[in-house]
């Protein structure tokens, strides 16, 4: 008999790992990875953002934002600016390279959705979107207390 969570494991896997090969692939030429278009999303929609809220959003812990922030400023796709409010703070900013690659980022993401969910209606996607969000949620309260660094 199949272990149903071993299975969906697996494939929650796989799609994660495809996924990130399609998305460095579909950028390549742009020099985006997928460890780093996630925080051009972010910043395209809330105009700007602080290294510890993106860490935040996304729950990965801030060594690891920080790498892919400095990866995109080094690119030129990001800009720091002090925070008027809190001088120990810099806010992320897109720079006009980043918004000339915006169209590119969201078409690959939406062949890639468009890809994966042919044949699904909108309210099994719907479902299955709603069930991974809980799971989640749950995996997040179990691992709180655990340095994930």
């Amino acid at each position: 008999m199949e272990n149903v969570y071993e299975e969906l494991g697996r494939w929650i896997s796989i799609l994660y790992r495809r996924f990130q090969v399609y998305i460095n692939n579909e950028l390549k030429d742009l020099d985006i990875t997928s460890s780093e278009y996630i925080f051009l999303i972010k910043l395209y929609e809330n105009g700007e953002l602080n290294q510890e809220e993106l860490s935040s959003i996304y729950y990965i812990d801030k060594a690891a934002t920080a790498r892919s922030l400095k990866r995109l400023e080094k690119k030129g796709y990001i800009k720091r600016l002090k925070d008027k409010d809190d001088k120990r703070s810099y806010k992320l900013y897109v720079t006009q390279k980043a918004l000339l690659a915006k169209p590119r980022i969201y078409n690959a993401l939406e062949s890639w959705d468009k890809t994966i969910s042919i044949n699904m209606t909108t309210d099994e996607l719907k479902e299955i979107s709603l069930g991974l969000k809980e799971m989640s949620l749950r995996a997040l309260e179990q691992t709180d207390n655990i340095d994930l660094t």
